[in-house]
C-alpha cells in the first residue's frame, strides 16, 4: 500500500513539473527576443579585426608572405641563376 501511494505522488509530481515546463514553452518570449545585448552583424562594415580573428589575419598575412618568398625562390631555381656544388658525395651504405 505504501509504495502505492509513493509511486502515485512521484507520478503527480512529475504531471505538474511537466505542465509547468509546456506552459513556459508556450507563454514565454522566443529565443531571439530573450537576448538583448546582442549587435547587429551588416558585412558592409569595414571594422579593424580584433581578438581572435586579429590572430586569424595575422595568420594569413604571414602565410602570404611565405607564399611570394616560395615563388621568388621557386623562380630562382627553374630560371638557372642559382647554382648548386656537390662537394662530397654520402658513402653507398648511407
Amino acid at each position: 500500500m505504501k509504495t502505492l501511494r509513493y509511486l502515485n505522488t512521484v507520478l503527480t509530481v512529475i504531471a505538474i513539473l511537466l505542465t509547468l515546463n509546456v506552459y513556459i514553452q508556450l507563454t514565454g518570449t522566443p529565443a531571439g527576443a530573450a537576448v538583448s545585448v546582442a549587435q547587429e552583424a551588416h558585412a558592409s562594415e569595414k571594422k579593424p579585426v580584433r581578438g581572435v580573428g586579429s590572430s586569424a589575419q595575422a595568420q594569413l598575412d604571414q602565410l602570404k608572405e611565405i607564399n611570394e618568398n616560395l615563388a621568388r625562390l621557386s623562380g630562382k631555381l627553374t630560371d638557372g641563376s642559382v647554382r648548386v656544388k656537390v662537394d662530397s658525395l654520402p658513402a653507398e651504405g648511407d
